[in-house]
């Protein structure tokens, strides 16, 4: 197995700390730097496209290391690894004083025999900087002031003797060795003093690091000016490659994975994708091959992309404009990258046909569950079906709608497998190395005879806890009550409690409050948002105060398209079973949610939460107000229609409420209301089953548009009454209508009109009985649509195909154009869509004899036509399924 270490070279924008201290009397500032300085430095460095690490010493140096005398090399080695940075941290201890010299010590630093009786901090001091004249303007030396030791236990805090020197040398000698310890820190800090170093004196642990961040963050803004940051491309793709190299780091390889990838990238042929559990490590895998595989192939592009890296990572519209330009400046391209989501999807294609022209490429896309859903992006709509020769895809995914979409497309997986107890330990040992820590071999072997340990996500969430315990010698305690949680989701249970006790100091309840703001959030929350919701009364939470819980969460949260939410969902499960246990607490935190966004002006936030908010909160007559508020209404169906139709089913579910009171203002007098608010009610009437609604507002839409003059709104308007007389079962006036709207569109040339007008009139024919003159409308209308690029109207069509050709008997055709129209609806997001082809699929499979199969399709159907409020799509899909369990003879079902 490969160490981490060998995929990439250091990063040349670095900054790494090395902090100095004593053991017994720090803790308390250890925290402080490790829990909120240090993460806000880091979030510093990012911002400017600076790699950060810090290296404290003080944590995880074992008994058995001290009696051997190991600890002094290993400071010294990491001292030499961590240059220009160094951070010295004194109180009134002096430190521990090896009784030998380590050999290893001596050879790397032959100097320390001339300091008999010198502490590991005072060694530490002199090797890091007081020795070293290139450490100018490069450390920090911070002493405490003496007072805040005095209400502290003389034995931990001041240089006293301690029981075991009484016992052993006796209480003269004893006292000596401690007036001896205590002369020679004097002596330490007047030398420091005397140096040309800054030194700050501090009152308390929080003042500390107060200055160590004005400090570090002046050395960021000197090195790194904020004018410093490359280009949005290069700012982008740094961070892409700092995630790939942030999961290298604990990644423990095999062979036979490298090996996989290896094949693939240099064969031909469709994507490769890699697949296995949540936290099994298929982000690590791709990362350390991806680097690795980029330094011994210097000339073949890498373009890493990882959904959660960035704040646009996982939406797919930015995904894809990163991946033009990408593609567009290494092989000098000449293209455009557009804003459209089907042009970028076009684009995209043709830019990877015209980079395989010019040379291989390797493209790593990871972690698809995680893209946003829009677009079609969990369907893989934004990829072609066929990928062009020499374009090497590797992909991951966990279950759910990508991986449906792979295995629909036939495409190759490459599952992980949970970590062996040797990969385990070669784990613990490369990740804790990362922060120059170890485990106690007797702790070592514990975590890795844990069965749950093999879990990679499991076990670096651990030891990301063990590595931030303040206090060793509770270590073993601690580390089996993190161990009796059997799955992640437990595990980050104990880690919502650390964080309550480390992060709540401020503002009692943050935690909690944070995490049951994201649990509940439908697509995310801004952080701006957040602040608002944990703020006191009107005005945000300090950013002060969020920023160290933010920051030691960060691991565990993705912020996708500007909304941060769960990167994994144990998290989320684990929020739901410390914070929300009983019904009442979930619908409280979706209330909670809905007052804010209520008290937002009408938005695109407004719009995604408000209504799903107050449906989860099972605020009924809330939501049918708002639903009823004509404002609210029209931008919301213009949104999504959907998701209005999706809540006013819930609503008329779950109260007295009914959509045709809310309007009936609308329908009785449309003269007063706006034509796209008429127009919205009426489409939601007739989607909703209330034809003779619809039908009467588009009368008036025929009427008012025949005065206008505007023949293109005209034309519309007759389509529309076509579609509702139709609907009605009136085929002779349906086919009046469409006739005179499909002559206006002719003499327009709108051939998206015409389109759906020639479609309609197949509809006619056949409620007719004539299949073969539908059938031929029906084709006429599939290539109109394809001419005009309409691919939902397209799938559509051939749905309306799919059930001529089963009334025909023609099984395998109708079978497969179900298929083609669900493909594209899907990708579009066109629930009616999907229900109706479902429910056609399994008409067909039950003819073909797979019952089984049929069923199951109209399940789905019947779940999809029920959420949206389709009543006759429900019916259709529990029809079906009673004559299925007919013909089974399963007479109950």
């Amino acid at each position: 197995m490969t160490s981490p270490s060998s995929t990439s070279s250091a990063p040349k924008r670095a900054i790494r700390v090395f902090v100095s201290s004593t053991f017994r009397d720090m803790g308390a500032e250890r925290d402080e730097l490790v829990k909120r300085v240090f993460p806000a430095l880091r979030a510093l460095c990012e911002s400017r496209g600076v790699t950060w690490g810090e290296v404290d010493l003080r944590w995880g140096v074992t008994d058995e290391q001290r009696a051997e005398g190991q600890v002094l090399p290993i400071c010294l080695a990491e001292i030499a690894r961590c240059r220009p940075y160094f951070l010295g941290l004194l109180g009134d201890r002096y430190g521990w004083v090896p009784d030998t010299l380590d050999p290893k010590a001596v050879e790397a630093a032959p100097w320390i025999e001339e300091e008999p009786g010198a502490s590991v901090t005072e060694l530490e001091i002199l090797h890091g900087v007081l020795r070293d004249p290139a450490m100018a303007d490069h450390a920090f030396f911070y002493l405490r002031d003496p007072a805040y030791a005095e209400s502290r236990p003389a034995e931990a805090y001041r240089e006293v003797p301690t029981p075991d020197e009484v016992r052993d040398l006796g209480p003269a000698e004893a006292e000596r060795r401690a007036a001896d310890r205590r002369e020679r820190l004097v002596a330490l800090k007047a030398r420091i003093g005397d140096s040309r170093f800054p030194v700050r004196d501090y009152p308390d642990p929080v003042a500390l690091g107060a200055r160590v961040l004005a400090d570090l963050s002046g050395v960021i803004e000197a090195r790194f000016p904020a004018d410093s940051v490359p280009d949005p491309l290069d700012a982008e793709a740094a961070l892409h490659d700092a995630f790939a190299r942030s999961r290298a780091t604990v990644y423990v390889g095999r062979d036979a994975d490298a090996a996989a990838l290896d094949a693939h990238a240099a064969g031909d042929g469709p994507p490769l994708v890699v697949t296995g559990e949540s936290g099994v490590g298929k982000s690590a895998l791709l990362a350390t091959w991806a680097l690795r595989y980029r330094a011994a192939h210097p000339e073949v592009p890498v373009i890493l992309h990882f959904a959660g890296a960035s704040a646009a990572s996982a939406d797919p519209r930015s995904m894809l404009r990163r991946l033009l330009g990408e593609l567009r400046r290494r092989y000098g391209l000449s293209l455009e990258i557009p804003d459209d989501p089907e042009a970028l999807r076009l684009a995209f294609a043709n830019a990877l046909h015209m980079a395989a022209a010019r040379g291989r490429l390797v493209l790593v896309l990871d972690a698809l569950d995680q893209l946003d859903d829009r677009d079609g992006a969990p369907d893989l709509a934004f990829l072609p079906p066929v990928i062009p020769p020499g374009v090497r895809l590797l992909l991951s995914t966990l279950p759910g709608r990508p991986a449906e979409a792979v295995a629909s497309r036939g495409w190759p997986t490459h599952p992980v497998a949970p970590l062996t107890q040797a990969e385990r330990g070669q784990l613990i040992d490369v990740y804790l190395a990362g922060y120059a820590k170890v485990l106690a071999p007797a702790l070592r072997a514990r975590v890795i005879a844990a069965p749950q340990s093999a879990n990679p996500l499991y076990l670096r969430v651990l030891l990301e806890e063990l590595r931030q315990w303040g206090a060793h010698e509770t270590l073993p305690e601690a580390l089996e009550r993190y161990l009796a949680a059997a799955d992640p989701a437990a595990l980050f249970t104990r880690v919502l409690a650390r964080w309550e006790a480390d992060y709540d100091r401020d503002r009692p309840g943050l935690t909690a409050d944070a995490m049951t703001a994201l649990w509940a959030a439908r697509r995310g929350l801004a952080e701006a948002e957040l602040l608002d919701l944990l703020g006191p009364g009107d005005d945000p939470l300090p950013g002060a105060v969020w920023s160290p819980l933010f920051l030691a969460a960060a691991s565990a949260l993705v912020s996708r398209a500007g909304l941060l939410g769960f990167f994994h969902d144990h998290l989320r499960r684990a929020v739901a079973e410390r914070y929300l246990i009983a019904d009442a607490e979930r619908a409280a935190a979706h209330r909670r949610l809905a007052d804010y966004f209520a008290g937002r002006e009408t938005g695109p936030r407004r719009i995604a939460e408000l209504p799903w908010q107050l449906a989860r909160a099972g605020e009924w007559d809330r939501l049918a107000a708002l639903l009823g508020d004509l404002g609210f209404f029209t931008a919301a169906w213009a949104a999504d229609p959907d998701d209005v139709k999706v809540a006013w089913a819930a609503v008329e579910a779950h109260s007295d409420h009914r959509l045709v009171e809310a309007y009936r203002e609308v329908i009785e007098d449309p003269g007063w209301w706006k034509t796209e608010t008429i127009d919205a009610v009426a489409s939601l009437m007739g989607d909703m089953g209330h034809r003779h609604e619809a039908l009467t507002l588009r009368e008036h839409f025929v009427a008012a548009n025949r005065t206008s003059g505007d023949s293109s709104s005209l034309a519309t308007a007759l389509l529309n009454r076509g579609i509702g007389l139709l609907q009605d079962g009136d085929w002779d006036d349906a086919e009046a209508s469409l006739l005179e709207a499909e002559a206006l569109f002719r003499d327009l040339d709108e051939r998206d009109g015409l389109a759906r007008v020639v479609s309609v009139l197949g509809h006619v024919e056949l409620a007719r009985g004539q299949p073969d003159r539908a059938m031929e409308f029906f084709k006429k209308g599939e290539q109109l649509f394809r001419h005009v690029g309409d691919q939902a109207a397209m799938a559509g069509s051939f749905g309306d195909q799919a059930n001529v050709c089963f009334d025909r008997g023609e099984y395998d055709t109708a079978l497969a154009m179900f298929d083609a129209a669900l493909s594209v609806e899907r990708a579009q997001g066109h629930r009616h869509g999907v229900a109706a082809s479902l429910n056609g699929k399994g008409l067909v499979l039950d003819a073909q004899g797979d019952p089984d199969g049929a069923l199951a399709s109209l399940i789905e159907a019947e779940a999809i036509s029920r959420e949206i409020g389709d009543p006759e799509g429900v019916a259709a899909a529990v029809g079906n399924r009673g004559l299925i369990l007919k013909n089974r003879r399963d007479l109950a079902g």
